[in-house]
């Protein structure tokens, strides 16, 4: 009798464990949204082939997808065109799922948890974003700063306030395709 006892009481501790440390995440998460105003909004799978096409990546070519949630965009241009594919992403429950999603297809994808304004963009070739516009404006100043001459950055859904695209794809109501922004350096 006494040990039933013993397990109910351990089993309760460990769920209530569990629920502390989802709450946790989900708090973390929600305060690290606020910081950086960038909430987790994941992109389908045949909008980021949409976007990964109208990128036309290269083999070798080193992608960056600053906010990458989890992972997504990574996976996908990482498979299609053997690009060398890098994420950061500073929220603990997509962090933590890309790196389970990385875990699972053994993906040869690096991912990183950190801020994205910490981080030096020199070596990218391509650059992802599919931020608020809050993030994308301060943004503006750190890529023509960092990037080097010919890198492209794509825009899902948000322009750049501050710099001339080179391109834009309008968004396709009926094809239910968002704008595309594109900006060279």
């Amino acid at each position: 009798m006494p040990s039933l006892y013993l397990g109910s009481v351990i089993g309760y501790y460990i769920l209530l464990f569990g629920a502390m440390c989802f709450i946790f995440l989900l708090f973390s998460t929600t305060i690290v949204n606020l910081m950086v105003q960038v909430p987790f909004v994941p992109t389908s799978k045949r909008v980021i082939n949409y976007i990964v096409n109208l990128a036309n990546l290269k083999k070798g070519e080193k992608v960056y997808d600053l906010g990458c949630g989890d992972g997504r965009f990574l996976f996908e241009a990482q498979k299609i065109t053997q690009t060398t594919a890098k994420g950061f992403e500073m929220a603990p429950i997509p962090y933590f799922w890309a790196r389970i999603r990385q875990l699972i297809s053994k993906a040869k994808v690096k991912i990183a948890m950190t801020n994205f304004f910490y981080i030096n963009l020199k070596d990218a070739d391509v650059i992802y974003c599919y931020l608020a516009p809050e993030a994308m404006t301060k943004l503006s100043t750190k890529f023509q700063n960092e990037c080097k001459k010919g890198t492209r950055i794509y825009s899902h859904t948000f322009p750049i306030h501050s710099m001339e695209p080179t391109k834009v794809w309008a968004k396709n109501k009926q094809k239910r395709l968002p704008s595309v922004y594109l900006y060279q350096i």
